[in-house]
């Protein structure tokens, strides 16, 4: 798996899918970004925790689960 790719790949889906939040930033629920990234991201969870590490994304949660957690906001914190 190609991390970096990956974690592009989840950015730009962010980007296209999401909305502007209060503080300026591109935020988009888990929900909406499983649908969406499900034929191209297989390891939707393994890259979201690889780009939280990297302080590129933010969410409240450890691990994100569907359904329960599809309204959890993933939050862009570097485009």
């Amino acid at each position: 798996m190609n991390t970096s790719h990956e974690i592009e790949i989840l950015k730009d889906a962010i980007k296209e899918y999401g909305t502007t939040n209060s503080d300026g930033q591109k935020s988009v629920a888990y929900g909406i970004l499983f649908d969406k990234t499900a034929n191209t991201l297989e390891a939707l969870n393994g890259t979201l925790r690889a780009a939280k590490k990297q302080k590129k994304v933010s969410f409240n949660a450890e691990l994100l689960m569907m359904p329960k957690d599809k309204d959890v906001q993933v939050v862009l914190l570097e485009d």
